[in-house]
């Protein structure tokens, strides 16, 4: 009875689309849908599932109709089990195929449910007859497989092993059967003794002889089978990473500034919640440098960015803790949890947690200052120490040609922003920047602002050889023939010449490739100053563009007018260029 028992039971995975009613709910509302010929419930399921998703599923398990004493003495000797296998669904189409091959990867499983109360549900059909079935919620953890396929899809595979009652009543523990005799007592003699008393010594004769190996009895074992499984398409609800960014600020404590990306899933339509996220350092401190943002609400393909603060406490045991021979280097522990919104009833939680290291080794040069000895260089290396006795680093000299760079302006304590319109320009017409200066240095401020938005192109080595090889005066204004004019006689017919041929060829020469106008600066230069240590000023760029589209800046230079003064234009760190400048949008004039 026990063979046909089990030969008729049938298991079943499901996974319902409704994540947050009750089961009892779930099985109620499920009685009023349509039963699919492969499956043992009418649930309805859901389309794709969630990596780093705690999958709610239930395993079905259809028994044969009996009495509750028989239903509990058969699951006690069941053991239940749901494996969860990925594979690549760009193969094959046909389940059966896709778990065939080679490259499926086991993900999850789930096992000892059985020992729960389940929900038993009886039914009757002319198929089947009167039938049982038990229902256990089981919980899965959707853990990414390491392989990374284009298109991967997951198969839940439910199964079960009855173990023969043979089996079972094989327990060490079991009582004793009745009128079995106790082997021999090598210790009888010790029983007339007066210090054991009513407990006796025993020593089974067994303990003494030699042990032979016993031949284990075979394990009788039979497999409830099961329903063909069904594929879900598995999508990472979230693509996360995180980025660091040395801190320049000198600090005793190492910190850095790590930066969390996050991009909702693009190619499925949701809605999903932000609900929480923690950032933690092992032997350290992580501070949010936007807080009061969560839970945030977002959609499928936004980008979101958040920003913690890192800071390292070195112990002398920190490191080793860690396994790790670098001091340097700690453990970010980072976990992200959200709520994606696919309906009022399907609201899956995503919790993803990983961990990675940090490097806090601050640079052997941070502040790029000078060289201490007395002779410069000017292509010094970035890996030479700092000199602890300099209190304030000095510029860092720029080439004698002017070449524009960023460090000078910025390790000389000065700050320069520039803000564009969010309106666009339109041809013809005026538009503004706005140039705020801060002066963050220790000295007073003395700058002037040249907006340049088209630099002379540089001319062709052709052209350049066509000037150094031009001759410097006109024949004709040197051939005796043509100096009458300055001849003493009554021959001087011939006037002198209004234009003179020589400027009118270097004036073709010299503008032989002209600039261009599609962008023109109507302010030619600002003078800010003297500002004092702690001020700002603000005050605004006037161009006009000439053409339609996005236009760019070629550069703005910054001269320090006090440096200029003292030592001349040409001396090191007097000149800075800005090219990272705003965009120009230019439109046409609209007609109304």
């Amino acid at each position: 009875m026990d063979t046909d028992f089990f030969r008729a039971a049938v298991l079943d995975v499901i996974v319902p689309e409704d994540t947050t009613a009750e089961l009892a709910t779930i099985l109620e509302d499920g009685a009023d849908n349509v039963e699919e010929p492969n499956r043992l419930l009418p649930i309805k399921e859901r389309d794709y599932l969630f990596f780093d998703e705690r999958l709610r599923t239930l395993a079905v398990l259809q028994v044969p109709y009996c009495d509750e004493d028989a239903l509990k003495a058969y699951l006690a000797r069941v053991a239940l089990k749901v494996d969860v296998w990925a594979f690549d669904e760009s193969g094959a189409n046909d389940p059966s195929i896709a778990l065939n091959s080679p490259s499926r990867e086991h993900v999850i499983s789930a096992d000892g449910f059985q020992g729960h109360e389940p929900i038993v549900l009886a039914s009757q059909s002319a198929d089947l007859g009167k039938t049982l079935t038990l229902v256990w919620e089981v919980g899965l953890t959707l853990s990414r497989p390491r392989s990374r396929n284009a298109q991967q899809s997951l198969v839940l595979i439910p199964s079960g092993v009855v173990n023969s009652p043979q089996y079972d009543e094989d327990d060490p523990n079991r009582d004793l059967a009745p009128f079995q005799p106790l082997e021999a007592n090598v210790l009888e003699p010790m029983r007339s003794m007066a210090g054991p008393g009513a407990n006796a010594p025993y020593l089974a004769v067994s303990r003494l002889e030699r042990v032979l190996p016993v031949a284990q009895s075979h394990r009788h074992r039979a497999h409830i089978g099961h329903v063909h499984p069904r594929r879900w398409k598995a999508v990472p609800a979230a693509i996360a990473r995180v980025r660091y960014n040395k801190s320049h600020t000198h600090t005793v404590v190492p910190t850095n500034i790590a930066l969390l990306d996050m991009e909702i899933i693009p190619f499925v339509q949701v809605e999903a919640k932000v609900e929480q996220v923690d950032v933690s350092l092992k032997n350290g401190e992580s501070q949010s440098l936007m807080p009061g943002f969560l839970p945030m609400q977002c959609r499928s393909g936004d980008c979101l960015t958040f920003m913690y603060q890192l800071q390292q406490v070195t112990h002398a045991t920190s490191y080793t803790n860690l396994g790790l021979m670098n001091p340097n280097i700690d453990l970010l522990s980072i976990k992200i949890v959200l709520r994606i919104m696919v309906s009022a009833t399907c609201t899956p939680v995503v919790t993803m947690e990983w961990t990675t290291h940090v490097d806090f080794t601050q640079a052997l040069n941070p502040s790029y200052g000078a060289p201490s000895q007395p002779i410069q260089r000017s292509n010094r290396p970035s890996s030479l120490p700092v000199n602890g006795l300099i209190t304030q680093p000095p510029v860092t000299a720029v080439s004698a040609s002017l070449q524009p760079v960023y460090p000078p302006l910025f390790r000389s304590g000065l700050s320069v922003t520039f803000l564009s319109s969010n309106e666009p320009a339109t041809i013809g017409r005026p538009f503004t920047w706005k140039v705020l200066l801060v002066n963050q240095s220790q000295g007073v401020a003395r700058i002037a602002i040249i907006p340049l938005p088209r630099l002379q192109r540089q001319t062709s080595q052709a052209q350049t050889l066509t000037k150094r090889h031009a001759p410097k005066s006109s024949t004709a204004s040197f051939h005796p023939s043509e100096r009458r004019h300055t001849r003493n006689g009554d021959d001087v017919d011939i006037a002198q010449a209004i234009v003179d041929e020589n400027v009118l060829y270097v004036m073709q020469h010299s503008n032989s490739v002209p600039p261009e106008a599609d962008l023109m600066a109507l302010t030619s230069e600002l003078r800010i100053g003297p500002l004092a240590p702690g001020q700002c000023h603000e005050s605004e760029i006037q161009m006009v563009a000439f053409e339609t589209g996005t236009l760019t800046a070629d550069v703005i230079r910054i001269v320090d007018l006090i440096k200029e003064g003292e030592d001349g234009v040409g001396a090191p760190g007097v000149v800075a260029d800005i090219r990272d400048l705003p965009n120009v949008v230019v439109v046409e004039e609209s007609d109304g």
